[in-house]
């Protein structure tokens, strides 16, 4: 006897994803940070009554289709999941060539979870100097005297 498809599809857990891919990017070089935003936060205020009632009233097994950490949201649309990404790059990589990688770097690790990629934006909010380390034996800035 055959199971029914849709007795079977289960609705993925995109919170480790986000996890992971938030970890992925942070490591890219010119990423300066994730960046939050007035909507992620908002989009997560949002969530988290909704999480509640599906906890509570939703199917066993039951997952969350949006999953939203500063500057990074996931959602589930149909069978794809897009992704919508706000960054602070680095002044000295090139802000469109960074945005590339990240997709590819997002669009690969959707596809590692055997997740379809949908749409992968990302917007940059901020282009800046990044703090630099100092080297042993550097002149320390003199504060102005």
């Amino acid at each position: 006897m055959m199971s029914d498809p849709s007795v079977d599809a289960r609705v993925p857990d995109l919170d480790p994803v986000v996890e992971q891919l938030r970890s992925v990017l942070l490591a890219e070089p010119g990423l300066v940070r994730l960046e939050p935003t007035v909507r992620s936060t908002v989009q997560r205020l949002k969530l988290t009554p909704v999480a509640l009632f599906q906890q509570t009233f939703g199917a066993d097994g039951e997952e969350p289709v949006v999953s939203v950490t500063d500057g990074l949201t996931l959602s589930l649309a149909g069978t794809m999941v897009n992704v919508h990404i706000d960054v602070a790059t680095d002044v000295d990589h090139p802000a469109l060539t960074l945005s590339r990688k990240l997709q590819v770097l997002a669009a690969t690790t959707l596809e590692r979870h055997g997740l379809t990629v949908g749409t992968i934006d990302v917007t940059i909010l901020s282009i800046e100097e990044a703090p630099r380390p100092t080297r042993a034996g550097d002149p320390v800035p003199d504060g102005g005297g």
